[in-house]
Formats: C-alpha cells, structure tokens, sequence
C-alpha cells in the first residue's frame, strides 16, 4: 500500500540546503587541483598523491564517525546535533585550505598535507555522515525520500554549479591571484555555514536507534564487528556502495577536469563555465521530470536512463575533442548523464537500511552510511590523484601557456575516455538492484513486528 508522506516541502527545502553546502566544500575541493598547480605552483604529481593520501586516512576515519552517529544521544537527536557543532569548523577549514602562504615548495606540502587532513578528519567526516544519515531518520516514507533525494540533489547540483561556473571568471575578474583566491573561498565558506546551520534547524529525528529500540522494533546496540559482517552480508548496499564508488571517481575528475580540458585543449580557461553553464538546462529538465520517471519506472531505470544518455554525450564528443561547438553540444547532453543517480543514491542507501533491518533483526544507520562515506571517500581520492598522475605521465608543466600532445592526450583521457567507462560500469550494476519490488512489503512487515511487540 501507499504509504502517507511525513515531511512538507519547507522541511525537504531545509534539509537540502545541508547539500547545498556539502557541494559548496566538495565543488571548491574539486578546484583545489587547479589553485595548487597554476595559482601556487605545486607540482601536478604531488598534488595528486597529497589528496590520495589524505583522503584516504579520512575514508578510515569515515568507519569510526559511523559508529560514533550510532551512539551519540543529545537532545537534538543522533545525526542532528553534529551539523551543529560544524558550523564554525567548516567555515574556518575551507579559508585555511585556501590561504597557502607564501613559503619554500616543501613548506607549501607541509601546508597543503595538514590542512587537507584537518578538512576532511575533523569537519568534511563528522559533518557529511550524520548529514547522509539523516534521511533514514528522519522518514520512512518512499515518496519523501525520493522527493528528499530530488530536493538534495537538486541543491547540490546548483551549489557545484555555481562554484563551477562562477569562482574562476569571479577571481580571474577581482585580479586572480592568491588573495582574491582566499577571500572568495572565505566568502562561499560562510554560504556553506549558514546553509548547515539551516539544516539543522529545519530537521527533526523521528527513527533514531533509541526511538525504535523503546518502541521494540530494533535490538541492543551491535558491536562493531558483528554489524559490519550484516552490512556486508546485504546484497543491495553491496551495489549501492560500490556504484556510489565509481560515482565519486566520476564526480572528482569532473570538478578538476573541465578547467584543464577549457584552458588546453580549447585554449580558454573561462570557457569552464561555458560548459557549467550549460548544464544548467538538463538540471531544470531532470528535476522537473525525476519525480514522474522515478514513480513510473524506479529509481534504478531512471539512472541507467541517464547514463545511457550521457554516454551519447560523450561520444559525440570524441568525434572531434578540438572542436569548442561539438564539445559544448556533447557537453550539453552528457550533463544528462550523472543527475538522476546524484538523485536516487541516497534514497536507495535509504532502503537498503530497511531492508538489512528486515533480515537481520538490527537497524544499522551510521554505520552503513560511514561505509558508503569510505567507498566514496576512495573513490574521490583516487579520482583525484588520478588527475594528478595522468598529468604527470604526460609531462604537464605546471603554470605553462602550452602543453605538450602527451600532457594533451591525458587531459582528454581524463575527461572522455574513462568517465566513459564508468558511466557503462555504473549502468550495469544498478541493473541488479531490484529492491523497489519487495520494498513496500518489506516496510509492512516491519509495521507488523512493531504492532507484534506493542
């Protein structure tokens, strides 16, 4: 049966505006490549293995903030109370990211090393769980949490936008050197802050693990171990992690890529925003068009539908990758490709929530949310070191007007081949995610072990 919505749209906008800010940090991280090689010099190789390394000790630290969502207990909830404590640290980490000063080379890693580590450990980590955790607390309900993933989606996408349309034109116009790098960071920093603070306030927790465990529905707290072998053990995360995976390599080459591929293969740095810009067409198009799709053919149809359009994009790109009216063309429609799985991925993680909770007996949030966070995690850090590597194979010359065809040659790989491979990879797995069929029966069961216990 259908069930009833439990959340207004004021309360899905509110929630939203959490992504919002998410994509605002995650949109300046994806252009932090660019301001270390081309505005302080850092070598490309570097760069690449600082964000591996760091991301990768931040992924570790993704396993234990889920275990710490599933034990916290304040008055504001389990989630909740985290994006709170954020607010500031968030705001501060993104201005010490950008405001490398001006030292030795070696200085300048050491820099870039502890202000990427305090990023992403001690704010990105304890803010972004509890952030992604909040929609299998907040509801139950399939129609909200598609709506929540069209709502979160649809600001997250509008946030990276503007970080990539609009901050390289911006600082290139107040003079595009360091400073005016720092005070616009400072500036999209603060709009990231208010935008959390926000969140918190408009959310409200209603299926946290004390609720539930007072109303029968869950089991004592599991130990660590014992909850990642069930999560393991359930096939749907399984697909949902490892798709979220692919994604997060995707979207962390994309968010550097398009400023390497504007500035040496077109020859214009600001034609980025160009292509930004453009996408903005399909977002309007996707967002009005997601609900109906989703509620006729599932959320898993509507993302391969996507991919199988972006994957037409890209291909009529690699015609002629030279040509600026082609490539925007390409560009235009491959924008098609990643919005309905930035849609559906969390409302499916959601789910499998509920469906491990049917199976096991045990009602796993924080962490299979911190899991997915260390899949996402990797798969952002070696998108991004990728980037780093590729253009250090092809002998990319940090700050040069022109590249060499080796340091070319990659800049297109890195653009079209490989999110290629992964839009057709990303598409096949989700074929097998066939949890939408047994949902609705899963959740009735759950309400009859309720009404059981009660």
């Amino acid at each position: 049966m259908e069930r009833e919505r439990e959340l207004s749209n004021k309360d899905l906008m509110g929630d939203a505006l959490g992504q919002f800010s998410l994509n605002i940090a995650t949109g300046l991280l994806g252009i932090i490549m660019y301001y270390y090689t081309d505005i302080v010099g850092v070598s490309a190789g570097l760069v690449g293995t600082i964000m591996l390394l760091t991301k990768a000790i931040d992924a570790f630290a993704d396993i234990g903030m889920g275990v710490l969502v599933d034990r916290t207990r304040s008055r504001h909830g389990q989630a909740r109370p985290w994006l709170l404590w954020m607010v500031l640290p968030l705001f501060v980490s993104i201005l010490l990211l950008f405001s490398v000063p001006d030292m030795s080379p070696s200085a300048k890693i050491v820099y870039a090393v502890v202000t990427n580590f305090l990023f992403f450990v001690c704010v990105y980590t304890p803010l972004s769980i509890p952030y992604l955790s909040l929609i299998a607390l907040t509801t139950r309900s399939p129609a909200d949490r598609a709506l929540m993933g069209i709502y979160r989606a649809g600001f997250g996408y509008f946030a990276g936008m503007v970080v990539a349309v609009g901050f390289v034109p911006i600082v290139n116009a107040m003079g595009g050197g360091s400073t005016e790098w720092t005070l616009l960071a400072a500036l999209f920093g603060a709009a990231a802050s208010v935008g959390i603070f926000t969140a918190f306030r408009a959310t409200k927790e209603k299926y946290s693990t004390v609720q539930l465990k007072e109303a029968g529905e869950v089991k004592k707290t599991l130990p660590f171990m014992l909850g990642l072998r069930l999560l393991f053990s359930n096939k749907f995360w399984l697909i949902v992690v490892s798709a979220g995976l692919l994604a997060n390599i995707l979207f962390a080459m994309s968010a550097t890529a398009g400023m390497y591929y504007a500035k040496y293969i077109w020859g214009d740095v600001n034609l980025v925003s160009v292509m930004g810009g453009i996408g903005l067409i399909p977002v309007i198009v996707v967002f009005l068009l997601s609900g109906p799709l989703i509620k006729r053919w599932g959320k898993r149809y509507t993302a391969v539908l996507g991919l199988g359009i972006g994957t037409i994009g890209l291909l009529l790109r690699l015609l002629d990758p030279y040509s600026i009216p082609l490539g925007l063309v390409g560009s235009l429609i491959q924008a098609f490709g990643m919005i309905p799985l930035m849609i559906v991925l969390a409302p499916m993680t959601a789910d499998t929530i509920e469906y491990g909770e049917w199976k096991h007996g045990q009602r796993i949030v924080g962490l299979t949310n911190s899991v997915n966070g260390f899949g996402g995690k990797m798969g952002t850090a070696f998108g991004t070191a990728l980037i780093g590597w590729l253009l250090a194979w092809g002998n990319y010359q940090e700050n040069a007007a022109v590249q060499g065809e080796s340091a070319k040659q990659m800049i297109i790989a890195f653009n079209l081949y490989i999110p290629m491979i992964i839009y057709i990879a990303i598409a096949v797995l989700l074929l097998f995610f066939s949890l939408e069929k047994q949902y609705t029966r899963i959740l009735d069961d759950l309400e009859q072990r309720k009404e059981m216990i009660g």
